[in-house]
């Protein structure tokens, strides 16, 4: 597996934004047929830190997510893995340096699709409140508080 990389998005360059938003598209928009503006203004934000993995070239991403500020706390969104990827831990291996990249000190929060909160649970994270529906898709609430 490649190694986990991480930016800001102006210390990225055209072919990593490229791999994110087509790996990003791949995923939630085509795959889930979830029609939504995935990019956003949270993606700019000077706070806002990309994670990925690329894939056999620059222009592929296999696997990314960002954290951003909510508030004191931070805010893991837009995860996800290629399908050819998952099931190798490569979600994890990503999902894993974010968190190190925060620290034990950080409270997180992120809007989980229900199925995969068992994933999150490995890290901490615990459920809070009721399932919702977002964009046809139903997710949680999930928190990891501060150590």
């Amino acid at each position: 597996m490649g190694e986990v990389k991480r930016g800001k998005f102006a210390e990225l360059d055209g072919a990593t934004l490229f791999a994110l938003a087509r790996l990003r598209q791949a995923v939630f928009v085509v795959e889930q047929e979830c029609a939504y503006p995935d990019l956003d203004d949270y993606d700019l934000d000077a706070a806002t830190v990309h994670f990925w993995v690329e894939g056999e070239t620059p222009t592929e991403a296999v696997a990314c997510l960002r954290v951003l500020r909510d508030g004191e706390a931070w805010k893991v969104g837009r995860v996800c893995c290629a399908r050819p990827a998952r099931g190798t831990g490569l979600s994890a291996k990503v999902f894993g340096a974010a968190m190190d990249f925060l620290g034990p000190e950080a409270e997180v929060t992120l809007g989980a699709q229900t199925y995969a909160a068992g994933f999150y649970r490995r890290f901490g994270f615990a459920e809070e409140g009721e399932a919702y529906d977002e964009d046809g898709i139903m997710h949680i609430t999930m928190r990891r508080p501060a150590a």
